[in-house]
């Protein structure tokens, strides 16, 4: 889980959810979370992305990350797609799966805030695990031809 008192989060949508800490500024620098219906991230491949990889209930999630341009300012994306396999009550299918994206102004925000988005997933999908982050972790990292993913 996040740490208390570093961290906002709020609500901006159905299913959409924005975790703001000390370096956010405005949607730049902060987790995104976002409940979807298809398993399809846009664009659908990115020429010289990174991979990286989590592990959550067993389950492993690929991250991709590359550089791009949101609203004219240029920032490091990392985003991940996953089947939704958090313990829920089934309403319809739009929320079949979950996509992790972080905006970051530099590497460094990235590396800080990649931990805390992971956390939030695998205690989310664990509810009886300790919510001091103390469960082991496994990440993978390596270059991906022109795939998508990131760096833990």
């Amino acid at each position: 889980m996040l740490p208390e008192h570093e961290f906002d989060v709020s609500q901006f949508g159905k299913g959409k959810y924005r975790i703001d800490g000390e370096t956010s500024q405005g949607h730049f620098n902060c987790i995104y979370i976002i409940f979807q219906r298809t398993n399809s991230l846009a664009p659908a491949s990115v020429p010289d992305a990174r991979e990286s990889s989590f592990t959550v209930k067993s389950q492993k999630v690929t991250w991709r990350a590359y550089k791009t341009t949101v609203e004219g300012r240029s920032v490091i994306r990392k985003e991940a797609l996953m089947p939704n396999i958090l313990p829920r009550r089934k309403q319809g299918n739009d929320s079949d799966y979950v996509w992790l994206r972080i905006d970051a102004d530099s590497q460094e925000i990235l590396d800080r805030l990649t931990p805390d988005a992971e956390g939030v997933i695998q205690d989310a999908a664990e509810p009886g695990c300790p919510a001091n982050g103390s469960q082991p972790v496994r990440s993978e990292t390596n270059r991906a031809p022109a795939a998508a993913g990131s760096r833990r």
